[in-house]
This record gives structure tokens, sequence and C-alpha cells, in this order.
């Protein structure tokens, strides 16, 4: 690709991004998209296959990062157990280090905001509009096989619920994007992130120990 296409084609971004965040995917018009960026719809069409090809151009390495993170806590989950005896184990320590791996990724979706905005409020009808749901499934599946492996290793029985899972964990993940969503300044976010992880700990042990038996 020569360095003028290479301008030609980063302009489209810019000026695509600007009406996906104005108007969301399905309102978007990449006639409009090319009037923005001075070229026209055929220009446009030679960089990206269709409308979907380049939306998805403007988030991808969020999505692509965000399903890794994904897959790495499904890989260390398979080493973990969940512990609900407060006894055993150091509370501030555990929300202290879950705590800072959240916060791992929230920076990360801070210093790519607008892409991340992109993802949560404006991909309707896009390919990745489902994306939350996407991700809320394989937690919730990652969350499940935790629950009853250790009320296995504690030879107690657990009556929690799949679906209970799936909307306790689906509000963790939402929580998560509500940063995004609000327009929560980064400064003011650790606060907010603290919050969250502190309920999310203390609610999953109560959960637990009202389920097993």
């Amino acid at each position: 690709m020569s360095y003028c296409s290479d301008i030609t084609k980063n302009r489209i971004l810019e000026c695509a991004k600007g009406e996906f965040l104005s108007k969301g995917f399905e309102n978007a018009q990449v006639a409009e998209i090319a009037k923005l960026a001075k070229v026209t719809t055929g220009a446009i069409y030679r960089h990206f296959k269709n409308k979907e090809a380049l939306f998805f151009a403007l988030i991808e390495e969020e999505y692509n990062y965000t399903l890794d993170v994904v897959s790495d806590v499904e890989k260390r989950s398979e080493q973990k157990t969940i512990r609900i005896d407060s006894d055993l184990v150091d509370d501030e320590a555990i929300i202290e280090n879950l705590f800072l791996e959240t916060m791992l990724f929230v920076d990360y979706m801070y210093a790519h905001f607008d892409n991340f905005k992109l993802i949560f409020a404006c991909s309707k009808g896009s390919q990745v509009e489902n994306f939350i749901e996407d991700i809320t499934e394989r937690y919730t599946a990652k969350n499940m096989k935790l629950i009853l492996f250790n009320a296995k290793q504690e030879q107690i029985i657990t009556e929690i619920k799949e679906f209970e899972v799936h909307v306790i964990t689906k509000g963790y993940i939402t929580s998560l994007c509500e940063c995004i969503l609000h327009d929560i300044p980064h400064d003011n976010v650790g606060e907010y992130i603290r919050s969250i992880v502190v309920f999310q700990y203390y609610g999953w042990q109560g959960l637990m120990k009202k389920n097993n038996k």
C-alpha cells in the first residue's frame, strides 16, 4: 500500500470513528463518511469491503485484546478454587489483588476510550453488538466450573443456579463498561472499581454460604 493510500485510509478511519460515535453503526452512512473524508464511496470500498468491515477495523485491536484477556482468565481459573471460609484466607490481600488485576484492563479501556465506546454504545446492528453477552457467557461458564469444583473439593452440595451466576456475572461486566458509557473521569475510576470489587467479593462469599449445604 502506498504512502498516499495509507493517508487516505487513516483519514477514512478517523472520519468513520466520528460518524459511528455520533450516529451508531446502524444509522451511520458510508456516503456521509466519504463526504467527511473528502473521498468517493468507491475509495472507501477499495479499502474496506463494506460498512461492517470499516467498523470492525476501528475496534479490532480492542476486540481481540479483550478476548485474549478472557482466555487468560479462563486458563488461570483452571488452577484456582473459590474459598468460602474467611478464616483461611486474607480477604484484604485477595481484594487488593483482584482490584489491581481489574484496573489493568480498565486502564487499557481508558487508553482506547473511543474504541470501547464504539463497542459498548455504538455497535447495535454490527457483528459485535452482542459482545458483552458473549463475554458474560464465557465468564459464567468459568464461574460455574469454579463453584462446582470447590463444592466437590469441600464435599458440599451447592444449590447455586447457573442463571443466578449469569445475572451476577453480567452485572459485574456491565459495571466495568459503565465507566466508559458514563464518561467517568479516569482520576475517579479507581474508587469506583474498588467498590465494585469489594461488593463482588463479599457478595459471592455470601451467596455461596447461603446455597452450600
